[in-house]
Formats: C-alpha cells, sequence, structure tokens
C-alpha cells in the first residue's frame, strides 16, 4: 500500500523525501471543526470593514485569496470573490505588506517545517488586523486512546521528528507568537470525541481519521511495528479496528485554536 497523499487528500506521485505539503484535509474534517468552534471562524470580526482575507470564503463582501503549491478545483468554478495564487507558503507569501484584515491557517503549524511563515503571517497582516489559527494537538496522545490509536499518534509523532517538525508546537506556541510581535493572543482547547458513540460529529472525526490513516499509509507502514500491514485490504482491516477500538475506548482529540 503506496497510496501518495497531498496536503489535499488527492491521489498523486507522492515520495516521504516530497514537498512537506503531506497532509490530507477532508469535508468531513471542516464540518467537524465547524461544529466544535460553531461557525467557520471565532476571530471578532466587524464584517462590515473587512475587504481581504487569506484562505477562507466565507464572507460574501469581501475578496479571498488562497495560496497552495497546486490548485483544487479550475478556475472556473471559483466564486467570483475568490483569487487562488500558486505558491510555496513555506518559502515566502507572494503579497505586499498590511494586506489583509485576516488570515487564517488550519492544520498547517503542526505538519509543516514552518520556517519563517509566522514572520511572513505577521508581515502581510494589516495593522489592527486578525490571524486565525487551527491544529491538532500532536504533543500527547488523545485522552482514553486504544492501543492502535496510540501506535498511530506514535508513528506520526516519528515522521514529524524526522521532517523537523516541532511536535511540541501547540505547547508553546502562545510564547511563539507572543515573540513574534503578535499581540491579543487568545488560545482555546477544544475537546473533539472521536466515535459513534459521540454521535454526528464523532462520527464524522472518525471518518476522517480513517480517512488520514488511509492516505498516509505509505508513510506509517513501517513504524507501526506490523510488517504485514503491506496491502490496501491490509490498512482497510486496520480502519475497521480502529473504529471498533474508538467505540470501546471513546477517545478525545485536543484541538487548539484562537484569534490574534
Amino acid at each position: 500500500m503506496t497510496e501518495n497523499i497531498r496536503r489535499d487528500g488527492r491521489d498523486d506521485d507522492f515520495s516521504e523525501d516530497d514537498s512537506p505539503y503531506f497532509i490530507p484535509v477532508t469535508e468531513s474534517d471542516h464540518y467537524v471543526f465547524k461544529s466544535v468552534l460553531k461557525g467557520n471562524y471565532i476571530s471578532p470580526i466587524d464584517h462590515s470593514s473587512l475587504k481581504t482575507c487569506l484562505d477562507i470564503a466565507d464572507f460574501p463582501n469581501c475578496h479571498f485569496y488562497g495560496i497552495d503549491i497546486e490548485p483544487r478545483t479550475p478556475d472556473a468554478v471559483y466564486p467570483h470573490n475568490c483569487t487562488f495564487d500558486k505558491g510555496d507558503f513555506l518559502k515566502k507569501l507572494p503579497y505586499p505588506d498590511n494586506m489583509f484584515d485576516l488570515v487564517h491557517i488550519r492544520l498547517t503549524l503542526v505538519w509543516t517545517p514552518i520556517g519563517n511563515l509566522l514572520e511572513e503571517i505577521a508581515r502581510v497582516t494589516k495593522p489592527g488586523g486578525y490571524v486565525e489559527f487551527l491544529d491538532q494537538d500532536v504533543s500527547s496522545c488523545p485522552v482514553n486512546a486504544g492501543p492502535l490509536m496510540t501506535s498511530l499518534v506514535n508513528a506520526w509523532k516519528d515522521i514529524q521528528i524526522s521532517k523537523n517538525i516541532d511536535v511540541d508546537l501547540m505547547l508553546n506556541l502562545d510564547k511563539k507568537l507572543i515573540e513574534k510581535g503578535f499581540e491579543n493572543v487568545q488560545i482555546k482547547k477544544h475537546p473533539v470525541p472521536m466515535g459513534k458513540w459521540a454521535g454526528m460529529v464523532g462520527e464524522f472525526f472518525l471518518s476522517a481519521f480513517k480517512l488520514f490513516t488511509l492516505s498516509t499509509a505509505s508513510l506509517t507502514s513501517g513504524r507501526l511495528g506490523n510488517p504485514s500491514l503491506q496491502t490496501e485490504d491490509e490498512y482497510a482491516e486496520l480502519v475497521q479496528k480502529l473504529g471498533a477500538e474508538c467505540e470501546e475506548y471513546q477517545p478525545v482529540i485536543s484541538i487548539h485554536a484562537g484569534p490574534m
């Protein structure tokens, strides 16, 4: 099972030494986090004054800019107030200083070697503007994690370490942001249950985690202590066991979110 993975969840050629954009993001993730945060964003935004936003598209009177290595959809289907720019945000954001009222970054900080990304975000944000992030805490196993989930989390920590990614970033993010000049940093921890036992949110989150596990099989296959995990069928059986384990142990994962 060496199926490939991109940050957007599409199947493309991939190797572990490729680009750092190796995390699939699914629609299930979006609905889970929207439910937990009770909306698409948490910054105290004045819609009447919001004119430019980097990343998300939830304000009809605003123009939105998205950046990634490759577009997810053809240009023809973008809303009229959206612009997609192809580029590598880990090198430099291709925008002038003080351009955006709001910058939104999700499921990225803990999965990439961020380098000078925080400085770049600060540079393109207008004075008085907002930066909002959301990421999972990968420094420790989820509450009530079963043995299979624990092995998966530990495998991912090994991968992050091998890519020079700070696995403890969420624990120290407030200090790092203040050091970079961010003000009014407000980071909150939100518990997210996983499994059908927790209703629709838990079921969506489990679905996203299963897809994540399958999509990243080429990375974890040698790190789970089970040499027989080599084929697609074997990984499909593994995710089924993961679902049953979640019903037994009822795990809860922490996500960190906040505006600054």
